[in-house]
């Protein structure tokens, strides 16, 4: 799906910007939403709403599956990156004790 030519203006008055939903229920959907939305702002605008089509139920499983399987790489490659460092410590701190 192409860009539309005029983005929405929001609640505030504000060109929208275009993000991506990583959540279960909505994995990979666009949608617009004000830059102000959850950043902190003392008067937050609300502004939300959905670019992309919703997805077929066998897309939506697919998509879920692909995001758990980036998630769990991720998370071995955090851990390998732990044991990498904690051997590096390992044998530094082994080479300046041995006399």
């Amino acid at each position: 799906m192409e860009m539309p030519k005029v983005t929405p203006t929001c609640y505030c008055g504000n060109p929208t910007k275009l993000n991506m939903s990583w959540s279960n229920d909505n994995p990979g959907w666009r949608f617009f939403g004000c830059k102000k939305f959850g950043s902190g702002f003392r008067k937050l605008c609300r502004f939300f709403s959905w670019f992309d089509p919703p997805l077929t139920p066998r897309s939506q499983i697919v998509l879920l599956g692909l995001l758990k399987k980036v998630r769990t790489l991720e998370d071995a490659r955090k851990r390998e990156r732990r044991t990498c460092l904690l051997v590096i410590v390992f044998v530094t701190i082994l080479l300046f004790l041995k006399p």
